[in-house]
C-alpha cells in the first residue's frame, strides 16, 4: 500500500510514525546458536531442513531465513506457496520446501520460483507437469508425503502405487527429492510406541518408492519435527525438520534441546501511572479489584498486538528487573501492570512481556501455561502491528 500524501502540500508524504512504544526484539545470534544445537544433535546443519512457516513463528520470515542459510542448513520450508514467493522476493535462493501443497492454480508460480513442493495427489503431479511444460522449465523437485497417521496431508500407504504410477509417467518434468511423514505424538509423555509405528510405516514405503521410479539411490527422508529430534535420534533419517526449536522454544519443557536460546522477545513502555484506592475496579467488567491502595502502570500493548485478554489477573510482565503483576483483563490495546512494589516505576520504563530484564525472566512457557496458550502460539500471535527490531538495534 502506498504512503498517504498531504492534500494541501503534495509533496509531504504521510507514512505511519513510529512512536507506539511496543515492539518485538529479534536476536539474530540467537537464531544462529540454535542452528548449531540443533546441528550438534543431529550431526551437521547439512541435515537441517529449516521451518520459516507462519512468518517464522514471528520472528520475520526472510530475517530468519537468511540467519538460518548463513549458519549452513540444508535449506528451508514454508507452508504456503505465497509464503516461498515471499522468500525469493527477499533474493533468497536455497531450496524452499512447501509443505502444504500445490493448490490449483499455484502451480505456475511453484515452477516459475524454483520452488520444491510437497506432493500427495495425482492432480499435484499432472498440474506441475503442464506447468513445467508451460514454462519450458526443467524439472521440478518434489517432496512425496506418506499419511502414516496424521491424518490430515499426504497419501495413505494403500494408495501410494497409484500416485507412484504417476509420478514415473511424469518424470521427464517431475523429479522425486523426498519423502516424508508427520508425527502426530512425538511430543507426548507416552507417544514413543505410536512414533515407532510410524516412521515403520514410512520406511517400509522406501523400497516401494525405490523400484517404481527406478531411481539409483533413495529419496532424502524426513520425518523429525522439533519433539522428535530432540526425544528420538533414530528419527533423525536424512534431514530433520526443526520448527520452534530454531527459535529457542520447544513445544514442552520436557522436549526441550539443552542450550537453545530464545531469540524473540516482546516489550512496551508504561505510558501513564494511575494511583487508586482499594477497592477499586479495573478494566472491563471491573474484574480486578484492588485489594490495597495502588499505582497501576498503563501499558499500551492488548490482544491486538498478541498480548492475549486471558493473561490479565493470571500473568506477570517485568519492570525494573521485578515482577508486577496485571490486573484486570488485557483490553484490544492496553494492559493494566500493579507497580505499587515497584514504587520508583513511572512512565517511560521499559516492560517487559517476554523475555528477561536482569536476573528475571517471561519465559515462552510461563507466557503460555499463564495465557493459555501452547509455546507455538505464543510467538506466532504477536500481530504484525507490532514492529519487529533487532535485538541491540535503535
Amino acid at each position: 500500500m502506498r504512503p498517504l500524501a498531504d492534500r494541501k502540500r503534495p509533496d509531504v508524504v504521510i507514512g505511519p510514525p513510529r512512536v507506539r512504544p511496543t515492539w518485538a526484539e529479534v536476536d539474530p545470534a540467537a537464531l544462529a546458536a540454535n542452528v548449531r544445537v540443533v546441528a550438534d544433535h543431529v550431526g551437521g546443519a547439512r541435515r537441517i531442513l529449516a521451518v520459516v512457516k507462519a512468518d517464522a513463528y514471528g520472528h520475520g520470515a526472510a530475517y530468519a531465513a537468511r540467519a538460518f542459510v548463513d549458519a549452513g542448513v540444508f535449506g528451508l520450508a514454508v507452508s504456503l506457496v505465497e509464503e516461498g514467493i515471499e522468500l525469493r522476493a527477499a533474493g533468497i535462493a536455497a531450496p524452499v520446501v512447501v509443505l502444504g501443497g500445490v493448490p490449483a492454480g499455484a502451480e505456475d508460480a511453484v515452477v516459475a520460483t524454483g520452488l520444491r513442493p510437497v506432493v500427495w495427489t495425482a492432480d499435484h503431479v499432472e498440474r506441475l507437469a503442464a506447468a513445467v511444460a508451460r514454462h519450458g522449465a526443467g524439472r521440478v523437485r518434489v517432496h512425496v508425503k506418506l499419511d502414516t497417521g496424521m491424518a490430515r496431508l499426504g497419501v495413505r500407504p494403500e494408495d501410494l502405487s497409484a500416485l507412484l504410477d504417476r509420478l514415473r509417467a511424469a518424470r521427464d518434468a517431475v523429479v522425486v527429492e523426498g519423502l516424508m511423514t508427520h508425527f502426530a505424538r512425538a511430543s507426548e509423555p507416552g507417544g514413543e510406541a505410536e512414533t515407532r509405528r510410524q516412521l515403520t510405516a514410512l520406511l517400509a514405503a522406501v523400497p516401494r518408492v525405490v523400484e517404481a521410479l527406478g531411481a539409483p539411490e533413495p529419496p532424502l527422508l524426513h520425518a523429525a519435527n522439533s519433539a522428535a529430534l530432540a526425544r528420538f535420534p533414530w528419527t533423525h533419517l536424512d534431514l530433520v525438520r526443526p520448527g520452534i526449536a530454531l527459535y529457542g522454544a520447544s513445544p514442552s519443557r520436557s522436549t526441550r534441546l539443552s542450550g537453545l536460546r530464545p531469540a524473540l522477545s516482546f516489550h512496551s513502555r508504561v505510558l501513564d501511572v494511575r494511583a487508586l484506592p482499594a477497592g477499586a475496579r479495573v478494566g472491563y467488567g471491573g474484574c480486578g479489584v484492588l485489594r490495597r491502595p495502588s499505582r497501576l502502570g498503563v501499558v499500551p500493548v492488548g490482544y491486538a498486538d498478541g498480548f492475549p485478554r486471558a493473561a490479565g489477573g493470571a500473568a506477570c510482565v517485568l519492570v525494573r528487573g521485578r515482577r508486577c503483576p496485571l490486573v484486570g483483563e488485557v483490553s484490544m490495546d492496553i494492559a493494566m501492570v500493579d507497580l505499587t512494589d515497584v514504587p520508583e516505576a513511572g512512565p517511560g520504563d521499559l516492560v517487559t512481556l517476554l523475555g528477561r530484564q536482569g536476573d528475571a525472566q517471561v519465559d515462552v512457557f510461563e507466557f503460555a501455561d499463564r495465557s493459555g496458550l501452547l509455546p507455538y502460539e505464543v510467538t506466532c500471535g504477536i500481530s504484525k502491528r507490532v514492529p519487529r527490531r533487532e535485538a541491540g538495534g535503535a
